[in-house]
């Protein structure tokens, strides 16, 4: 089996498009990946606001006792 210059810019049109797929790819999941990480950190902030307030119920708790 001899190979032409042919199969080889044929070959080399395949794998240019699976690189360019994966490329694709990786780019949205990199995004995704931000959106998580904004969404990570929004529900950090509520998990810490909500905190404050439940400390600060308690606290209005503990005054009305006394």
């Amino acid at each position: 089996m001899s190979i032409s210059k042919e199969h080889l810019i044929e070959e080399r049109s395949k794998l240019q498009g699976e690189f360019d797929t994966v490329r694709k790819e990786m780019s949205q999941l990199e995004h995704q990946l931000g959106q998580m990480r904004s969404n990570l950190n929004a529900l950090n902030g509520a998990i810490q606001q909500t905190n404050k307030l439940l400390g600060m119920f308690e606290e209005k708790k503990e005054d009305e006792k006394v």
